[in-house]
């Protein structure tokens, strides 16, 4: 709230906002996280999870990785932006000492002082240079044509398996937010994962109609 001041917030705010802050406990514990929020659209997630709390995280811990993904490169390069400029902002500052490094400003890629990074790329592109303590998956699909497609779908998952979670820190977080165009969406795929074994997602769900009395 102090570093926006427009920021209007809901109850679902206030539990998403709970859910990120146990995420950043268990990293900083070296334990990992992993987090489904499945929420609709335009009801505030990519503000909240994508864009002020890499920048929250980043003024109490500056040394952390940030790797951030979405369906396409320049939505994710516009996370990078709003991000970083609000990190730049007074507001901010009055509040955080983290700064960012002068020389590494980009959309897409820039540092903090301190030796933290924030990578954006779009879902399918590469990732290079330092690994990640904190992977967010901000809707993986663009819309429910894409969902549609098996071929997409199937490109997502060996994205996500391949690339992605290969530049993790071993002990890292991983947050996934999307609306569910599909059962066997990138939030499926993990779910199925982890009835064969694999590991264990806390899901955070907001439907657009209530079912259970939120």
């Amino acid at each position: 709230l102090a570093m926006d001041k427009k920021y209007q917030v809901n109850w679902h705010h206030r539990v998403i906002g709970q859910k990120l802050m146990e995420a950043t406990k268990r990293v900083k514990n070296n334990q990992r996280a992993r987090i489904i929020l499945e929420i609709p659209p335009r009801f505030g997630k990519s503000e909240l999870a994508t864009i002020k709390f890499p920048a929250w995280l980043l003024g109490n811990y500056p040394d952390m990785q940030f790797i951030v993904s979405s369906y396409s490169g320049d939505l994710a390069k516009d996370f990078g932006a709003k991000t970083r400029d609000l990190m730049a902002g007074q507001e901010y500052q009055e509040l955080f000492s983290t700064r960012l490094k002068k020389d590494t400003k980009a959309k897409s890629k820039w540092m903090t002082n301190e030796g933290g990074s924030y990578t954006a790329v779009g879902v399918g592109g590469s990732i290079t240079g330092r690994g990640g303590n904190v992977l967010i998956i901000d809707d993986p699909l663009k819309n429910r044509e894409e969902a549609e497609s098996e071929l997409i779908r199937n490109k997502i998952w060996s994205w996500y398996t391949s690339t992605a979670y290969t530049r993790l820190e071993k002990e890292a977080a991983i947050i996934i937010i999307l609306t569910r165009w599909h059962l066997d969406d990138l939030a499926g795929r993990v779910l199925e994962a982890e009835k064969q074994g694999a590991e264990h997602w806390e899901v955070v769900s907001f439907p657009a109609i209530s079912e259970k009395g939120e």
